[in-house]
């Protein structure tokens, strides 16, 4: 073991060595000079030759470590492109696998067998060669990427099935105009949504940087449909329905911040930049709006510009760009006493099991009008004590409480609109995200929460009551026959459900009568022991909300602008309750058994 350690401690200070300077944002645009002026082919060849710039080969093994700079999230786990499981550094690497979240691999996005097979050259390019879901990967195979319009598979997002035609969106493509519809046959595989632009970019600079060379032919197999051989003229290198699809996934899932953190990380390791990602509107001057063009880079703004919105502009500085170039705009919203910003990568929030929606960020100051963010439900029990001091201003101030009730916050943004919000409501946990609940003696196995004898997974409170069904993503552990997990509010039993073999299932329980009681819901797996327990990776409650079966219209405005200017601005606008209005500036309207308070805990009368 201590050999071991001394040599892996060798390994890496000798890999910190070679470690390469990562290129400063404000040095871009000469790194970049190269390009400038030019059009068509000249074009082409000038981001062919900046691809290459300090490049050096990992090899194939060398992919490993480089992950651990490049794919890395900040909870310290490998970032998986084709699902959402939760790897560990090294000891995940795939190994066998027989289901989702075994393992962890190397995925070639460009299949090597579309270009002879080889580990080399493009087979160790670490922007196309990217961590995947090691059975995900495997059902993928050697399809090529498209958007499925009938599945044959599914796991997180990702899709296997048959082909649809792309509809060219965003701006005319040499494939065609805006509208027009590129046909494609067979199987595809879709990525999930969040990454589609990635894999767009990435193929744009590995067909680049490796196009007229000894591996200049991706069109092997199902490679002929996304890939050409023409590097001189017209798709340069692609097929029209490579440029429709590509095209339509780079506009769709702009530029992230994850992408910058890779970019940079891959130049830090392998030593060489993505220009589609430094400047992503650079690819509208080869296959899009501005094909055949000359460049002028004065026109475009790379993705570390202040003034570029992450996950929303293009890069275009005049007549395109996504966001004004000299007004920036962030939105500040109050979800449950908590203050959230718009235009970060995650448009959730979820607390104590219960996912806001957020909106997306505005694109000016003079653009957010009507947008929503969502609903809180909060069942309170007991007194007025244990009102939650984020629904009013102090628990103090709330109404006097004396029985079991249901507290409706709304949070909105609108001028004289109204919010429906619709019964049943479903209440999905996943259980690498715990928040708000609490864990007893779980034991975290591979991808998976193993339960032993007297371990307990507890949700925040609710409303027996309200419970439609219960289903539980979970198998059995060790290959034993069966495991139970039962589940319980306030102490008193609700039902079971049971795995009766080693695949991980969905398993549904649905009340045969209404049940009772108002506290925690625990799950828990009494009959097992340490070498024999019920796996489980998700859990979702359906509940019907309200109870009542209808719909409930509410509306409500709070919030705050801050703008690039300095300035901070308290927008207010009409607070209404069905037909009736009422001007509450700034205020947060709680329902409590039909009687509508203000945050100061004061009845409202309409």
């Amino acid at each position: 073991m201590k050999r071991f350690f001394l040599l892996t401690s060798i390994f890496f200070f000798a890999l910190s060595l070679f470690a390469k300077s990562v290129t400063p944002a404000s040095s871009l645009p000469t790194y970049y000079k190269d390009i400038n002026g030019k059009s068509g082919k000249l074009l082409f060849d000038a981001v062919q030759v900046v691809t290459k710039v300090g490049y050096s080969s990992l090899g194939y093994s060398g992919l490993w470590t480089a992950y651990r700079t490049t794919d890395v999230r900040d909870n310290g786990k490998i970032w998986d492109m084709y699902s959402d499981c939760s790897w560990t550094v090294g000891s995940d690497q795939c190994g066998g696998y027989s289901n989702e979240c075994d393992c962890y691999n190397r995925e070639h996005s460009i299949p090597k067998s579309w270009f002879g097979g080889s580990e080399s050259g493009p087979g160790c390019d670490i922007f196309q060669v990217v961590p995947t879901d090691g059975y995900v990967n495997n059902r993928r195979s050697n399809y090529a990427f498209g958007e499925v319009s009938s599945a044959s598979y599914t796991y997180d997002g990702a899709k296997l099935g048959s082909a649809k035609s792309i509809t060219i969106t965003g701006g005319n493509t040499i494939a065609g105009n805006t509208g027009a519809s590129v046909s494609c046959s067979g199987t595809v595989f879709e990525p999930r949504d969040e990454y589609k632009g990635d894999f767009a970019r990435g193929y744009f600079g590995t067909m680049i940087k490796w196009a007229n060379g000894d591996y200049s032919a991706f069109t092997t197999g199902d490679g002929g449909k996304i890939f050409s051989t023409n590097y001189s003229t017209g798709a340069f290198g692609l097929t029209k329905y490579g440029v429709a699809l590509l095209m339509k996934w780079h506009r769709q899932d702009p530029v992230s911040q994850k992408e910058i953190d890779r970019n940079n990380g891959i130049q830090q390791t392998q030593g060489n930049r993505n220009p589609f990602i430094d400047y992503p509107y650079l690819a509208e001057y080869i296959w899009g709006e501005k094909a055949g063009q000359t460049l002028d880079l004065s026109k475009l703004i790379t993705a570390y510009d202040s003034r570029f919105v992450l996950g929303q502009s293009n890069g275009l500085l005049e007549g395109g760009s996504t966001v004004d170039p000299v007004e920036k705009c962030t939105v500040t919203w109050m979800v449950n006493g908590e203050v959230y910003t718009t235009g970060n990568p995650t448009l959730s929030v979820n607390k104590g099991g219960v996912v806001y929606q957020l909106p997306t960020a505005p694109k000016s100051c003079d653009e957010i009008s009507t947008q929503f963010v969502g609903w809180s439900e909060d069942v309170i029990t007991g007194t007025q004590d244990n009102v939650p001091a984020d629904l009013f201003s102090t628990a103090d101030d709330a109404p006097d409480i004396t029985q079991n009730t249901t507290f409706h916050a709304v949070f909105a943004q609108l001028t004289e609109e109204e919010i429906t919000v619709s019964t049943p409501s479903t209440i999905a946990i996943n259980l690498t995200n715990t928040q708000g609940w609490t864990l007893s003696g779980l034991d975290k196995q591979s991808k998976y929460w193993k339960m032993v004898k007297n371990s307990y997974a507890e949700s925040p409170s609710v409303d027996a009551s309200k419970i439609t069904s219960i289903t539980i993503n979970m198998r059995t552990w060790g290959g034993t026959q069966y495991n139970t997990i039962e589940f319980s509010v306030a102490g008193k039993k609700l039902g079971e459900l049971k795995a009766d073999n080693n695949n991980l299932k969905n398993y549904t329980w649905k009340p045969t009568t209404t049940p009772s009681g108002v506290g925690a819901l625990r799950f828990s797996s009494p009959t097992s022991t340490a070498d024999a327990g019920p796996a489980f990776s998700s859990i979702t409650i359906e509940t019907t909300g309200s109870g009542t079966g209808t719909t409930t219209t509410y509306s409500y405005s709070r919030y705050i602008t801050s703008c690039d200017n300095g300035t901070t601005d308290v927008e207010e606008t009409v607070v209404e309750k069905t037909n009736t209005k009422i001007i509450r500036n700034g205020q947060l309207l709680i329902e409590y058994n039909g009687v509508y308070y203000n945050t100061l805990g004061q009845p409202l009368t309409f």
